[in-house]
């Protein structure tokens, strides 16, 4: 009988544990935005204004950089930039959701 138990137990955790490694290692999505530098703007103000609220700005800078081919932080006034703006899974289940009432939504009338 304790051996039935601890077995139990033991893939009891097993289980949760790789549940829990599954869910939160999640892949990340990103959606891409296309912006124009204007005159002041610097590379931690955009990736400020495009972080998300529990986002590390550095972390968005690096992320701009690398999608944009950037040594540094140097910008042009006019320049366009691409900016991988981090959704959840959460967001993109909305949005789709979004989608599928309107498309009901016409499909009714």
């Amino acid at each position: 009988m304790k051996r039935f138990l601890i077995a139990f137990l033991l893939g009891a955790l097993m289980s949760g544990g790789f549940t829990y490694m599954t869910v939160s290692a999640s892949p990340e999505i990103y959606e891409k935005q296309v912006i124009t530098v204007h005159t002041g703007d610097t590379l931690w103000d955009i990736a400020a204004d495009w972080s998300g609220r529990d986002e590390d700005i550095r972390e968005v800078i690096l992320r701009i950089q690398k999608e944009n081919k950037l040594s540094g932080s140097d910008l042009a006034v006019g320049q366009r930039l691409v900016i991988p703006v981090r959704k959840t899974v959460a967001d993109v289940v909305a949005e789709q959701n979004e989608r599928n009432v309107g498309k009901a939504q016409l499909a009714a009338r």
